[in-house]
């Protein structure tokens, strides 16, 4: 028996270490490639960077410059949908509230929807930075006052009133924050003349056609097709046709 616990043990320190091993070196890798592309920029030579910034994000690597580097050569190639998705990106991880002006300047250029704001964007966006946190809190309060309950009720002989109400309440909000709390995500319309139908199919009445660049909150799949929010009314279009806004 224990030479098997110590065959077993050997066993997966070696899979946490090569798992380490490649961590590393992944992380190695795109610290380089983001020096060259990061060097490449610098020269002007922006597809290249590009390629190579692109590499890093396909890795799930960033570094906040190289997103608004990112957006930067999408607008100077004129793609007005991939610009605004990396934007929003670099918004999600900043919340940079100049970087999220320049969205709205483009929205505005560009007739784009989705983009308007106001005391309610402002808080969620709020929310959204600090959801992990929030989580963490809930969690921890609900521990503390799990264990005061027990407490109380072992230690003190009496029977706990207050701490399980509010413990009640805590489990409830809990339950709501992790099970909703993040449950939309913003997408980006990166393709010209994107149909937006009345339903999931083809054959659905088309309720509009427009262009690259749209934000809208994504509501749920359905095969092929993705529930969008679509000025306030509930609508499809090809999952092709959408990048979601999300690290």
């Amino acid at each position: 028996m224990k030479i098997m616990q110590w065959a077993v043990s050997k066993f997966l320190l070696i899979i946490l270490t090569i798992f380490i091993h490649i961590q590393f070196a992944n992380a190695q890798s795109a610290s380089h490639r983001l020096a060259l592309a990061d060097s490449l920029f610098k020269s002007k030579r922006y597809t290249q960077s590009f390629e190579q910034y692109q590499a890093i994000l396909n890795q799930h690597q960033y570094s906040p410059a190289m997103l608004l580097h990112m957006a930067y050569i999408q607008e100077g190639l004129g793609h007005t949908g991939q610009a605004m998705y990396y934007l929003n990106l670099y918004f999600q991880v900043t919340n940079d509230k100049s970087v999220h002006t320049k969205m709205e300047q483009m929205a505005d250029k560009f007739h784009l929807e989705g983009y308007e704001t106001s005391d309610s964007t402002w808080i969620l966006s709020f929310y959204h930075d600090y959801y992990s946190q929030i989580t963490i809190f809930l969690i921890t309060l609900a521990i503390l006052l799990l264990s005061l309950s027990f407490y109380t009720k072992i230690k003190l002989h009496r029977r706990p009133i207050v701490a399980p109400i509010i413990l009640t309440v805590i489990l409830i909000a809990a339950g709501v924050h992790i099970n909703f709390g993040i449950s939309n995500t913003s997408a980006i319309i990166a393709q010209k003349n994107t149909y937006i139908m009345s339903g999931p199919s083809a054959g659905a009445t088309v309720k509009a056609v427009v262009s690259e660049g749209h934000r809208v909150e994504i509501k749920g799949h359905n095969d092929v097709w993705i529930k969008i929010d679509w000025n306030g009314e509930d609508a499809f279009v090809k999952d092709n046709t959408l990048l979601e806004v999300r690290i």
